[in-house]
């Protein structure tokens, strides 16, 4: 592909991204690559339009976004054990029950050689994947005391309340884009590909499917985030079951089914 070429793609895809969807600013280059239903090969399901299911990403994204905010001691101080442990524990089961939609999408033609980041063509799906990845990274820099650079979750004791609210916001969602090139780099590329056998199966059994796959993954992953040995952190969350069944349930059941039906009933609905 000679630079013009290049060139050409690289501002269609600014236009489209700026547009967001076929009905937005620049419908007549975005309707091509963001409208309609397409087939790829025999191990996927049909390729659905970003807009489909953009209100499922919307929401998911908000829920990761709560998730975050709970990082911050000042907000977690005010919830009760069982719910920060629900919250984590519902964070991967949505994760990848996320990256199931998100592989059924269809951005349209691809930029070929860009990376995955300039790919994507839709706002609700960058916020959904890279809040989840902040609270990802967020509990492990905690729990670490770690920093990355200038990315530090973590604000001083020593700062009134106000000055370490927006230390918190600074460091995680003030983060934004180099916490979505991570997401883009690699959390989003090993979701899809962890998930492309479950496109194979009916709807909802690859939706469930990725939940309990997602659940399985999470505690293994939140114990060696939180340094914990993995029998410690099953007892805790048993403990947590049998202390308030109810309370930790419910939240981990809301955080995960109500967006997974949502995004069915999306899906479903799809002419």
């Amino acid at each position: 592909m000679d630079r013009a070429a290049v060139r050409s793609r690289v501002a269609e895809s600014v236009l489209c991204q700026l547009g967001d969807s076929s009905e937005g600013v620049i419908p007549a280059l975005c309707a091509p690559c963001c409208s309609g239903a397409v087939y790829a090969g025999p191990m996927d399901s049909p390729r659905l339009a970003p807009r489909t299911v953009a209100p499922y990403f919307v929401l998911v994204a908000l829920i990761h976004a709560a998730s975050v905010a709970t990082l911050f001691d000042l907000v977690a101080a005010k919830l009760p054990a069982p719910v920060l442990l629900a919250i984590m524990i519902g964070q991967f089961p949505l994760l990848v029950l996320s990256g199931y939609f998100e592989g059924r999408l269809d951005y349209g033609p691809k930029l070929d050689g860009f990376p995955l980041w300039m790919r994507i063509r839709s706002v609700p799906v960058k916020l959904a994947f890279t809040f989840a990845f902040i609270y990802i990274a967020g509990v492990t820099l905690q729990t670490l005391h770690f920093s990355i650079g200038p990315i530090d979750p973590t604000p001083p004791l020593s700062f009134p309340p106000a000055q370490r609210a927006l230390w918190f916001a600074m460091f995680t969602a003030g983060m934004f884009f180099p916490f979505y090139l991570a997401a883009a780099g690699g959390l989003i590329p090993v979701l899809r590909a962890l998930t492309r056998p479950l496109r194979a199966v009916p709807l909802l059994a690859g939706a469930l499917t990725a939940l309990v796959l997602g659940g399985a993954i999470g505690i293994g992953v939140f114990a060696l985030a939180t340094k914990t040995q993995l029998a410690a952190f099953v007892d805790r969350i048993q403990d947590t079951l049998h202390a308030s069944p109810g309370l930790a349930v419910g939240v981990t059941l809301g955080l995960t089914l109500v967006p997974m039906v949502v995004g069915l009933v999306l899906e479903r609905g799809e002419p």
